[in-house]
């Protein structure tokens, strides 16, 4: 009885020790586990603040960093902001994708995120790319931003050899677009963007007839902001070739302001006899307000025309982005409607897309009184910081 007794003693004590070398496992593991968490979550506060006027935690947070170093620069062939933080690196890279906004890198909000990353910890670099400044997206846009991403990667102060694309916008397009680029195989750590359009059918469609068809056929209604189809013409315009017609469309839209209420009231009371025949084919998808009649018009732009907008569909071609892809939306965008983020899925099968009424398309609008929907937005935000730190 001594001797079972003994080795009972001696199991229940064998089984405390494994039970303390269980906990001890647990209390040590899980803060390492976690931290990458609670690491992303503390830089996500110092981005997020810097787009936010918040009387009390802004300062708080550029008073607990040291100031991140400024400069200018031509990145493959780009004039360019680049933020660099204190100290020494290589640190994580982030090419920050601008929309269509005529002071470019010097908008002061797009300062303010870029100089946010770099007192987080991030290389960021901010450059003008071609048409952005002027209103317009061309497959020359889409090109620059892909030359930019691979100039970037293989900085020597860029972490691993890779960098992250983040977007607004079109700039979040622009970003997609450079991700699916069989180039950057291997240099991208992630794609984040808020408020992408994944279809230039759509965004035309919405832009002229304020309808768009679903992949079923089904065409819905959806009022965009006059903006949009300014950026349109002057988009769809450029892809004309060079010449007299161009020069003479891209004058008259000029005049017309990005400001107009009614961007599209001249073209459509514009008569046709002075252009010639792929001018007029433009200036009729443009003008037309029937949805019913959008598929027909488009088939009728000619087949440069075609070739050139769908260079800006990330859905149109062949690329797979084989990299996490992490989308922001609000419910009703004043742009692009949200399913354009959701069928982006189809080109990135780790496709993750977050809806919340925090967001006025590029405009981050906290209330007190919407707390959940601030925390869905930050929950974006550390998951794109944390997935641009991580290396394979």
């Amino acid at each position: 009885m001594r001797g079972k007794e003994s080795a009972e003693k001696l199991s229940g004590r064998g089984l405390r020790r494994a039970s303390y070398l269980v906990l001890l496992v647990v209390v040590i593991g899980l803060p390492i586990y976690y931290w990458s968490w609670i690491d992303a979550q503390a830089r996500a506060a110092v981005v997020i603040s810097s787009v936010l006027d918040a009387p009390v935690l802004t300062p708080a947070v550029e008073a607990a960093g040291e100031d991140p170093r400024l400069s200018e620069a031509q990145v493959a062939g780009n004039p360019s902001l680049v933020a660099r933080p204190a100290g020494k690196g290589p640190w994580p890279a982030i090419f920050l994708v601008n929309g269509t906004v005529p002071e470019g890198r010097k908008l002061p909000a797009a300062r303010h995120l870029a100089e946010g990353f770099a007192r987080a910890g991030y290389l960021v670099v901010v450059p003008d790319l071609p048409g952005l400044t002027e209103d317009r997206i061309t497959p020359q846009t889409a090109d620059a931003a892909t030359q930019v991403a691979r100039d970037i990667s293989g900085w020597p102060d860029a972490e691993g050899g890779k960098v992250a694309l983040v977007g607004v916008s079109t700039g979040a397009t622009l970003a997609i677009l450079a991700a699916e680029d069989p180039s950057l195989k291997g240099k991208v750590s992630i794609v984040a963007g808020v408020a992408p359009y994944s279809n230039i059918r759509t965004v035309l469609s919405v832009a002229t007839t304020g309808h768009y068809r679903r992949s079923n056929g089904e065409l819905v209604r959806y009022e965009a902001t006059p903006f949009l189809s300014y950026v349109v013409a002057r988009s769809l315009v450029a892809t004309l070739p060079s010449g007299e017609d161009r020069r003479t469309l891209s004058a008259e839209l000029e005049k017309v302001g990005r400001e107009s209420p009614h961007p599209l009231s001249g073209l459509r009371s514009r008569q046709m006899d002075d252009l010639g025949p792929d001018a007029r084919s433009v200036v009729r998808l443009l003008a037309n307000r029937d949805p019913k009649r959008f598929d027909a018009l488009y088939a009728a732009l000619p087949d440069q025309v075609r070739h050139d907008l769908e260079e800006l569909s990330p859905l149109a071609g062949t690329g797979r982005i084989r990299v996490p892809v992490e989308l922001a939306a609000g419910p009703h965008d004043k742009y692009f409607p949200p399913s354009q983020s959701y069928r982006l899925e189809r080109v990135a099968t780790q496709r993750r897309v977050t809806v919340t009424r925090a967001l006025d398309h590029a405009k981050l609008d906290i209330s007190l009184g919407d707390i959940p929907a601030f925390a869905t937005f930050d929950a974006f935000v550390v998951r794109s910081l944390r997935t641009a730190r991580v290396e394979d």
